[in-house]
C-alpha cells in the first residue's frame, strides 16, 4: 500500500509541475518522496544499523511541509517518514490575538536484534512459559547440559519496542493581559526489551520482557503579563499505567520447586521466577511563578511548586517457590507517597553598562512519606530464606539547597571578566553521608576585542565534603568501612576550558578548544579514586565563493579512572590488604566531521558531500600489589568501537518547482566488547552458566541509496 500511495502522489505532482497556480511566498511548501534500498555485507547487525530509526526498503514520503499565512492567521502542517515506525506529524494554527493551538504525533522505534531466540512463549499478562518440559527436566536431572539447549531454541524473531507520543496544546486569551493555557501529552510504549531473569550467579537467564505502559500528562495555567512583569498559576498532573505490572517466567534449570542452601548453583531452587515491573503511579502539582521589572535595569523572578507522588500497588509475596513456607507481608500494598516542594528566586541587574550580576537561590525538598515496612526474613533468589540485616525498608528522602552568584565586569570594550560562586547542600535520610556540601568557584575571561579573534578562558574549582557518616552501618551490612559511594563521597574537582575563534577573512574561520578536568576522592580507600578528562578540538569553515562551502573538524577525548577494591570473603580475608586489587580504565576517542556543499556551483544542481568518523578504544587493566595473595589475573581485550559514515546527496532542479535527487550513504561499524564480542558469542547463545537471547554487539556494513523527487510551491 505504501508503494501505491507514493506512485499516486508522484503522478499527481508530475502532472502539475508545469502548471503555475497562484503561489504563496517563494517555495515555502514542499513534498519529498521516492524509493530507498539498502544492501548489507555478510552477517550484518541490521538492528544496530536502524536502532532508533526505520530504514526499510521501499517507497517513502519522507518530508511534507505546508504553510499558509494571511494578515490574521497562520496554518502550518508537517509530516516526516510517513508510513514508517519513526513517522512524525505536526500541525499548528495561530489566529493572531485570539487562539493558538498545536498538535504533534511522533514515534521512536528501538530495534534491539533481528535474530533473537529463546525457549519461551509469551502467554500474555507478563507470563513467559517454556512449553518443552523435557529441556527443564533434562537440566534438572543432569542428563542435558546447558550448552546443549541451543537446538531447542525457537525460531529467530525481531526484538523491538516503540514509543508513541501525542501532544496537544492550546493558548487562548481570557482578557487583554491574561492567557489560559492547556496541554495534554500521552506517551505509550509497547514491545519488548532484554531482561535479566537470573536464578543465581551460575544460573544466568535472559528473556524478552513485554512492555505495555502509558503516561498521560495534563497541564493547565493562567498567565498575566504587562510591561512591568508577569504572574502565573498552574496545575500539572501525571498518571502512569502499566498493563504488565508483574513478570513471571519459568526456570530453564528446574521443572519442580525445591530449596537448597547452595542457592548459587544452577538448578538448585525454584521452578519459576517472578518480579514486579513498574507500578501504576500518579503525581499532582500546583505551582505559581512571578516576575517583576525593577529600576536600574533589574529584574526579580521566582517560582514555587508543591506536588504529591503516590503509588499503592499490591505487593508481591516474598517468593513464588511453593517449597518455601509463606512469609507474611507487613502490609498488602505499597502505600508509597512523597511530598515534593520546590522553589527558586532569581535577581539580575545591570546597574552600569560595565557591570552585571545575578543571584539565584533554589530548594528541592523530596519528603518521602512512605511508612516503614518491617522485614524479619526474606527469600533470596526465590530459593533460600535469609534474615533481614536492617529489619525494615529505608524510605529515602532529601532536601537540596542551591545558591549561585555571578558577576561580570567590562572595563574595556568587548572584554568581560566574570567571577562566580555556587553552593549546593544536600540533607538526606537513609544514606551513609547524611549531609554533603559542595562549594564551587568560577572565573572566566571573554573577549571579542576585534573582528579577527574571539577568546574564552574559564576555570572552575569545587570541593564536596560530607558529614554524619556512621561507619558502623557499613560494617553491619558487610561492607568495607572505608568504601565511599560515588555520588556522595568527598570530592575535589578542577576544570579548565579554553576556546579560540580566529576569522582572518570573512570567508574563513578557525575554531579551537581545550578542556581538561580532574576529580579526586581523598577520603575513599575503596571505590572510585580519580576521574580525569581531556578534550581537544580543531575545526575550520570556509566559503571561498558564494556557492561553495566546506568544513572539517577533528576532536579527541581521553578519559582515565582509577578504582580500588578488595576481593575478600567474611572472616580473615575481610581485613587482608594482600587481597586488594585495582582497575585502571583508559579510553581514547577520535572524531572527524567533514562536509562540502556546492549550491548551484553546477547549474541547477545542489551537491553535498559528508563524512563522519568516530573511533573509541578503552582498556581496563587489573593491577595487583607486589605482596598479593590473589591468583594472577587474565588481561581483558581492548574494547573497540568504530563507525564510519560517508554520503553524497545530489539534487537537480528540473524546473523551478520540481527537483530530482539521489543520495548514497555508506556505513561501516566495527565492534569488540568483552564477552559481547562477535568473536565470542555469535552462534553460541547457550553458555555453561546461562542462556542468552542473542542480543549482542555485532558489526555491519551497509550501502543505502535514495531516489527522490521534491516538489516545491
Amino acid at each position: 500500500m505504501r508503494t501505491r500511495l507514493f506512485v499516486m502522489v508522484a503522478a499527481l505532482l508530475l502532472a502539475s509541475a508545469g502548471a503555475k497556480a497562484q503561489q504563496q511566498d517563494a517555495n515555502t511548501n514542499q513534498i519529498d518522496f521516492g524509493f530507498r534500498g539498502t544492501s548489507f555485507g555478510d552477517n550484518p547487525d541490521k538492528a544496530r544499523f536502524e536502532r532508533y530509526r526505520d530504514l526499510r526498503d521501499g517507497g517513502f514520503l519522507d518530508r511534507f511541509r505546508f504553510t499558509r499565512e494571511t494578515g490574521s492567521w497562520l496554518v502550518n502542517l508537517q509530516a516526516d517518514h510517513v508510513g514508517y515506525r519513526d513517522q512524525r506529524f505536526s500541525g499548528a494554527f495561530n489566529n493572531y490575538g485570539k487562539v493558538k493551538a498545536s498538535f504533534e504525533w511522533n514515534q521512536t522505534p528501538l530495534f534491539y536484534s533481528q535474530d533473537t531466540s529463546w525457549l519461551y512463549t509469551d502467554q500474555g499478562n507478563g507470563q513467559l512459559r517454556i512449553g518443552n518440559t523435557s529441556v527443564r527436566t533434562g537440566i534438572q536431572n543432569g542428563t542435558l547440559r546447558v550448552q546443549d539447549v541451543k537446538s531447542f531454541l525457537g525460531s529467530p524473531f525481531d526484538l523491538r519496542q516503540r514509543r508513541d507520543v501525542a501532544a496537544f496544546s492550546l493558548v487562548a486569551p481570557v482578557s487583554k493581559n491574561v492567557d489560559a493555557k492547556v496541554n495534554v501529552t500521552s506517551t505509550h510504549k509497547d514491545g519488548a526489551m532484554p531482561w535479566g531473569a537470573s536464578f543465581g550467579f551460575s544460573a544466568d537467564n535472559e528473556v524478552a520482557a513485554p512492555i505495555d505502559h502509558r503516561t498521560t500528562d495534563i497541564g493547565a495555567s493562567l498567565e498575566w503579563a504587562n510591561g512591568k512583569g508577569m504572574a502565573r498559576v498552574g496545575y500539572d498532573g501525571s498518571w502512569f499505567n502499566n498493563a504488565v505490572p508483574t513478570l513471571t517466567f519459568d526456570s530453564p534449570y528446574r521443572v519442580t520447586d525445591s530449596t537448597n542452601a547452595s542457592a548459587y548453583v544452577a538448578g538448585n531452587g525454584t521452578s519459576q521466577g517472578r518480579t514486579a515491573m513498574w507500578p501504576d503511579s500518579m503525581a499532582n502539582t500546583v505551582s505559581g511563578a512571578a516576575s517583576y521589572n525593577l529600576p536600574g535595569h533589574s529584574r526579580v523572578n521566582g517560582a514555587l511548586s508543591v506536588g504529591e507522588w503516590k503509588q499503592n500497588a499490591a505487593l508481591l509475596p516474598y517468593t513464588i517457590n511453593t517449597a518455601i513456607p509463606v512469609i507474611p507481608l507487613d502490609r498488602p500494598t505499597a502505600e508509597a507517597e512523597a511530598r515534593i516542594t520546590s522553589f527558586n528566586v532569581n535577581f539580575t541587574s545591570r546597574p552600569a553598562s560595565v557591570a552585571w550580576f545575578n543571584v539565584r537561590a533554589r530548594r528541592y525538598d523530596f519528603d518521602n512519606r512512605t511508612p516503614i515496612f518491617s522485614v524479619t526474613n526474606y527469600v533470596r533468589l526465590d530459593q533460600v530464606i535469609e534474615p533481614s540485616i536492617l529489619g525494615h525498608n529505608e524510605p529515602f528522602g532529601y532536601v537540596r539547597d542551591f545558591v549561585d552568584a555571578d558577576a561580570s565586569f567590562t572595563p574595556i570594550p568587548y572584554t568581560a571578566f566574570k567571577v562566580g560562586y555556587g553552593m549546593e547542600k544536600d540533607d538526606r535520610t537513609f544514606r551513609l553521608l547524611e549531609t554533603t556540601t559542595e562549594h564551587t568557584f568560577r572565573t572566566a575571561l571573554d573577549t571579542t576585542g576585534n573582528q579577527y579573534v574571539s577568546l574564552r578562558l574559564a576555570y572552575e574549582h569545587s570541593k564536596r565534603t560530607g558529614t554524619g557518616l556512621d561507619e558502623e552501618v557499613l560494617d553491619e551490612i558487610g561492607e568495607q568501612v572505608s568504601l565511599r559511594q560515588f555520588d556522595i563521597s568527598d570530592r575535589n574537582r578542577d576544570r579548565v576550558t579554553a576556546l579560540v575563534q580566529v576569522t582572518p577573512v570573512s570567508q574563513f574561520g578557525i575554531v579551537a578548544s581545550v578542556q581538561t578536568g580532574r576529580d579526586t576522592r581523598p577520603d575513599a580507600t575503596f571505590g572510585l579514586q580519580n576521574f580525569d578528562t581531556n578534550n581537544y578540538s580543531l575545526g575550520f569553515d570556509a566559503t571561498p565563493i558564494d556557492n561553495v562551502g566546506f568544513g572539517l573538524t577533528y576532536s579527541y577525548e581521553d578519559v582515565q579512572t582509577a578504582q580500588n577494591s578488595r576481593q575478600a570473603n567474611p572472616g580473615v580475608q575481610f581485613n587482608d590488604p594482600t587481597r586488594n586489587w585495582s582497575t585502571d580504565m583508559k579510553e581514547k576517542v577520535h572524531y572527524v566531521v567533514a562536509s562540502v556543499d556546492l549550491t548551484k556551483a553546477i547549474p541547477k544542481t545542489n551537491v553535498r558531500f559528508a563524512f563522519d568518523w568516530n573511533k573509541s578504544n578503552a582498556d581496563y587493566t587489573y593491577v595487583l600489589p607486589a605482596n598479593t595473595t590473589l591468583p594472577p589475573v587474565t588481561p581483558l581485550p581492548t574494547l573497540y568501537n568504530e563507525l564510519q559514515r560517508a554520503s553524497v546527496d545530489v539534487r537537480y532542479f528540473l524546473t523551478e518547482h520540481l527537483a530530482a535527487g539521489f543520495l548514497y550513504a555508506y556505513d561501516n561499524y566495527k565492534v569488540n566488547d568483552f564477552q559481547m564480542s562477535p568473536n565470542y558469542v555469535i552462534g553460541n547463545r547457550t553458555l555453561a552458566d546461562g542462556i542468552m537471547l542473542g542480543y549482542f554487539f555485532r558489526p555491519y556494513k551497509a550501502n543505502t541509496g535514495w531516489f527522490r523527487l521534491t516538489y516545491l510551491w
